[in-house]
């Protein structure tokens, strides 16, 4: 597995450990995903989240063990039906056609 691939994998299960609601994570990979400086984008589906009706993303500078800079936005399971039906757009780039989808593990509650 690529480094990347490893310390995304990483980020997403610690995301799914905290936050209870999260029900699904896409990594959203770009056309130049080995270009210097390209984040680990993730799009994550909480059903804890406020619904806003847009993606919202905020930017995270590496830190730690995540060694590369990351990009989080956080949609609610209705707005992510809405992406898929085209009613809110994902922010430029992104695309859910190539994203990887990570479900929430059943072991992911027990910790």
């Amino acid at each position: 597995m690529h480094e990347k691939d490893e310390v995304a994998a990483s980020l997403i299960a610690w995301h799914f450990r905290i936050e209870p609601e999260l029900r699904a994570v896409y990594r959203i990979i770009a056309t130049d995903e080995n270009a210097a400086g390209e984040p680990i984008k993730l799009l994550e589906v909480n059903a804890a989240s406020v619904e806003t009706g847009r993606v919202v993303p905020f930017a995270f500078g590496a830190a730690g063990d995540i060694t590369y800079p990351s990009v989080v936005a956080e949609v609610t399971p209705a707005e992510i039906d809405a992406i898929r039906q085209r009613k809110i757009p994902l922010p430029a780039g992104w695309s859910l056609e190539t994203a990887r989808e990570f479900l929430r593990p059943r072991d992911a509650d027990a910790a």
